[in-house]
């Protein structure tokens, strides 16, 4: 349905408009560019500053990184837990608390809070691996 208030202009006065505006959205799009480029070269001297700290101030640079997190390494094993748990089993059933210990006896090493459980996802996952005998009682296939 046509605009009757735009019926009073011209064509030619609202082509002339038009241009007008054009010309006033490229100027805004060009100082946002600039903008953006000089936002762009402020984060970097802010992460220059900060350095590999990792601090954030007003909600602006990296996240905080959780030093506790940061600090933790994975352990270096020779084989992966389910190997080395299918190793352990062959021939033999053990509860997962006593598989736990056994493979950690043998030398697998884990600075897993609860060792326990992860051993026991690792023999409810692997089903091709390992054999429910009884309840919580695993051997090897």
């Amino acid at each position: 349905m046509p605009n009757p208030d735009l019926n009073r202009f011209s064509t030619k006065d609202l082509l002339r408009e038009l241009e007008r505006r054009q010309a006033v959205a490229g100027e805004f799009e060009a100082r946002r560019a600039a903008l953006e480029q000089e936002l762009t070269a402020i984060d970097a001297e802010i992460a220059a500053i900060e350095g590999a700290s990792g601090a954030r101030r007003n909600g602006v640079g990296p996240r905080h990184v959780n030093r506790s997190a940061a600090a933790r390494t994975r352990s270096a094993n020779q084989q992966p837990l389910n190997a080395a748990l299918h190793k352990l089993l062959k021939g033999r059933t053990m509860s997962v608390s006593e598989a736990a210990e056994a493979v950690q006896k043998a030398g697998y090493k884990s600075n897993a809070t609860n060792f326990t459980t992860v051993v026991n996802l690792t023999l409810l996952k692997r089903k091709d691996l390992f054999k429910r005998v009884g309840r919580g009682q695993y051997m090897a296939k």
